[in-house]
Protein backbone atom coordinates (compact mmCIF):
# COMPACT_ATOMS: atom_id res chain seq x y z
CA UNK A 1 0.00 0.00 0.00
CA UNK A 2 1.09 3.06 -0.75
CA UNK A 3 2.28 5.90 2.03
CA UNK A 4 0.70 9.31 2.53
CA UNK A 5 2.67 12.11 4.82
CA UNK A 6 0.26 14.54 6.21
CA UNK A 7 2.33 17.58 7.52
CA UNK A 8 -0.33 19.98 9.01
CA UNK A 9 0.03 23.10 10.76
CA UNK A 10 -3.51 24.04 11.87
CA UNK A 11 -3.08 25.43 15.42
CA UNK A 12 -6.50 27.66 15.66
CA UNK A 13 -9.35 26.41 17.75
CA UNK A 14 -12.32 25.54 14.75
CA UNK A 15 -9.22 25.70 11.94
CA UNK A 16 -10.33 25.48 8.37
CA UNK A 17 -7.59 24.02 7.14
CA UNK A 18 -7.97 21.21 9.76
CA UNK A 19 -11.40 20.32 8.27
CA UNK A 20 -10.11 19.61 4.67
CA UNK A 21 -7.45 17.55 6.29
CA UNK A 22 -9.93 15.96 8.14
CA UNK A 23 -12.13 15.44 4.62
CA UNK A 24 -8.88 13.74 2.76
CA UNK A 25 -8.21 11.71 5.36
CA UNK A 26 -11.83 10.09 5.60
CA UNK A 27 -11.81 9.91 1.55
CA UNK A 28 -8.19 8.59 1.45
CA UNK A 29 -8.42 6.38 4.51
CA UNK A 30 -8.70 3.22 2.63
CA UNK A 31 -6.42 3.78 0.11
CA UNK A 32 -3.27 4.46 1.56
CA UNK A 33 -1.57 4.47 4.52
CA UNK A 34 -1.20 7.83 6.41
CA UNK A 35 1.42 9.75 8.78
CA UNK A 36 1.55 12.47 10.46
CA UNK A 37 3.20 14.89 11.10
CA UNK A 38 1.36 17.91 13.70
CA UNK A 39 3.66 20.72 13.68
CA UNK A 40 2.06 22.41 16.29
CA UNK A 41 3.00 19.70 18.80
CA UNK A 42 6.13 18.47 16.71
CA UNK A 43 8.09 21.37 15.49
CA UNK A 44 11.17 20.88 13.48
CA UNK A 45 14.41 22.55 15.11
CA UNK A 46 15.12 26.08 13.96
CA UNK A 47 18.61 26.04 11.58
CA UNK A 48 20.62 27.92 14.51
CA UNK A 49 24.08 28.04 14.71
CA UNK A 50 25.04 25.00 16.32
CA UNK A 51 22.73 22.34 14.05
CA UNK A 52 23.22 24.11 11.07
CA UNK A 53 26.95 23.96 11.40
CA UNK A 54 26.38 20.09 12.43
CA UNK A 55 24.42 20.01 8.57
CA UNK A 56 27.26 21.54 7.00
CA UNK A 57 29.66 19.11 8.57
CA UNK A 58 28.09 16.25 7.64
CA UNK A 59 26.04 16.80 4.82
CA UNK A 60 28.30 19.25 2.48
CA UNK A 61 31.87 18.62 3.52
CA UNK A 62 31.38 14.83 4.51
CA UNK A 63 32.46 14.47 8.13
CA UNK A 64 30.98 11.64 10.42
CA UNK A 65 29.25 12.75 13.04
CA UNK A 66 29.68 11.43 16.97
CA UNK A 67 26.43 10.13 18.70
CA UNK A 68 26.13 13.36 20.57
CA UNK A 69 26.04 15.45 17.20
CA UNK A 70 23.56 12.93 15.30
CA UNK A 71 21.36 13.33 18.68
CA UNK A 72 21.23 16.97 18.16
CA UNK A 73 20.23 16.76 14.13
CA UNK A 74 17.40 13.42 15.26
CA UNK A 75 14.77 15.49 15.23
CA UNK A 76 14.95 16.97 11.78
CA UNK A 77 16.56 13.93 10.14
CA UNK A 78 13.43 11.64 11.36
CA UNK A 79 11.46 14.29 10.16
CA UNK A 80 13.27 13.99 7.08
CA UNK A 81 13.38 10.28 6.77
CA UNK A 82 9.38 10.72 7.13
CA UNK A 83 9.29 12.72 3.70
CA UNK A 84 12.00 9.95 2.30
CA UNK A 85 9.42 7.35 3.64
CA UNK A 86 6.15 8.68 1.87
CA UNK A 87 5.30 8.14 -1.81
CA UNK A 88 2.18 11.44 -1.52
CA UNK A 89 2.74 14.78 0.78
CA UNK A 90 0.04 16.60 2.07
CA UNK A 91 0.88 19.58 3.39
CA UNK A 92 -1.71 21.64 4.95
CA UNK A 93 -1.44 25.33 6.47
CA UNK A 94 -3.22 28.76 6.61
CA UNK A 95 -1.29 31.39 4.64
CA UNK A 96 0.02 33.89 7.60
CA UNK A 97 1.00 37.41 6.49
CA UNK A 98 1.49 36.58 2.79
CA UNK A 99 3.55 33.40 3.33
CA UNK A 100 4.00 30.05 5.24
CA UNK A 101 3.61 30.02 9.15
CA UNK A 102 7.10 29.94 10.39
CA UNK A 103 6.81 26.42 11.59
CA UNK A 104 6.06 24.98 7.73
CA UNK A 105 9.50 26.80 7.16
CA UNK A 106 11.10 25.64 9.68
CA UNK A 107 9.90 21.95 8.26
CA UNK A 108 10.93 22.79 5.00
CA UNK A 109 14.60 23.79 5.80
CA UNK A 110 14.97 20.59 8.02
CA UNK A 111 14.20 18.18 5.04
CA UNK A 112 16.00 19.97 2.41
CA UNK A 113 19.44 18.52 3.21
CA UNK A 114 22.58 17.92 0.60
CA UNK A 115 22.89 14.47 -0.66
CA UNK A 116 19.84 13.29 1.10
CA UNK A 117 16.72 15.27 -0.92
CA UNK A 118 19.08 17.22 -3.16
CA UNK A 119 22.81 17.05 -5.04
CA UNK A 120 24.62 19.32 -6.42
CA UNK A 121 26.35 18.79 -9.84
CA UNK A 122 28.24 20.53 -12.51
CA UNK A 123 24.98 21.08 -14.11
CA UNK A 124 23.02 22.33 -11.05
CA UNK A 125 20.78 21.24 -8.50
CA UNK A 126 19.04 17.70 -8.81
CA UNK A 127 16.09 16.64 -6.71
CA UNK A 128 16.57 13.25 -5.08
CA UNK A 129 12.92 12.92 -4.47
CA UNK A 130 11.56 11.90 -7.63
CA UNK A 131 9.01 9.47 -7.96
CA UNK A 132 6.62 11.50 -4.85
CA UNK A 133 4.07 13.55 -5.17
CA UNK A 134 2.48 16.28 -3.04
CA UNK A 135 -0.96 17.95 -2.26
CA UNK A 136 -1.21 21.72 -0.66
CA UNK A 137 -4.02 22.77 1.40
CA UNK A 138 -3.72 26.13 2.22
CA UNK A 139 -6.66 28.06 3.66
CA UNK A 140 -6.94 32.08 3.63
CA UNK A 141 -9.26 34.90 5.11
CA UNK A 142 -9.85 36.20 0.97
CA UNK A 143 -8.93 35.42 -2.66
CA UNK A 144 -5.54 35.44 -3.34
CA UNK A 145 -5.69 33.57 -6.31
CA UNK A 146 -6.49 36.71 -8.15
CA UNK A 147 -4.96 40.48 -8.33
CA UNK A 148 -3.99 43.09 -6.16
CA UNK A 149 -3.98 39.96 -3.99
CA UNK A 150 -2.44 37.56 -5.41
CA UNK A 151 1.23 38.86 -5.75
CA UNK A 152 1.21 39.16 -1.88
CA UNK A 153 0.67 35.95 -2.26
CA UNK A 154 4.38 34.39 -1.23
CA UNK A 155 3.65 31.39 0.34
CA UNK A 156 2.08 29.20 -3.27
CA UNK A 157 5.66 30.20 -5.86
CA UNK A 158 7.41 29.62 -1.94
CA UNK A 159 6.20 25.48 -1.11
CA UNK A 160 6.35 25.36 -4.70
CA UNK A 161 9.89 25.89 -5.09
CA UNK A 162 10.99 24.69 -2.59
CA UNK A 163 9.23 21.01 -3.30
CA UNK A 164 10.71 21.25 -7.46
CA UNK A 165 14.07 21.80 -5.68
CA UNK A 166 13.74 18.44 -3.90
CA UNK A 167 11.95 16.60 -6.56
CA UNK A 168 8.57 16.85 -6.18
CA UNK A 169 5.64 18.15 -8.20
CA UNK A 170 2.63 19.87 -6.52
CA UNK A 171 -0.61 20.34 -6.85
CA UNK A 172 -2.44 23.24 -4.68
CA UNK A 173 -5.76 23.40 -3.53
CA UNK A 174 -6.76 27.25 -2.12
CA UNK A 175 -10.11 27.59 0.33
CA UNK A 176 -10.50 31.06 1.02
CA UNK A 177 -14.07 32.90 2.65
CA UNK A 178 -14.88 30.55 4.90
CA UNK A 179 -16.04 32.67 8.09
CA UNK A 180 -12.51 31.54 9.87
CA UNK A 181 -13.75 33.60 12.85
CA UNK A 182 -17.33 32.11 13.89
CA UNK A 183 -15.25 30.52 16.43
CA UNK A 184 -15.65 34.29 17.88
CA UNK A 185 -19.44 33.83 18.48
CA UNK A 186 -19.68 30.31 18.89
CA UNK A 187 -17.35 30.55 21.98
CA UNK A 188 -18.28 33.25 23.15
CA UNK A 189 -15.21 35.11 22.85
CA UNK A 190 -14.99 39.13 21.99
Amino acid sequence: MKKTLIVNYTPRIGSNTKELVDYFIEQNQDKTEINFIDLTKTTPDLLLEENLNLFLKRNYAGVPLDDKETKILSKNDKMLQQVLDADFIVLAYPLYNFSLPATVKAWVDAITQAGKTFNMTETGYVGLCEGKQALVLMTTGGDFGIEPAKSMNFATPLISTELSFIGIPSEHIFAFGLQQYVCIWVFGWR
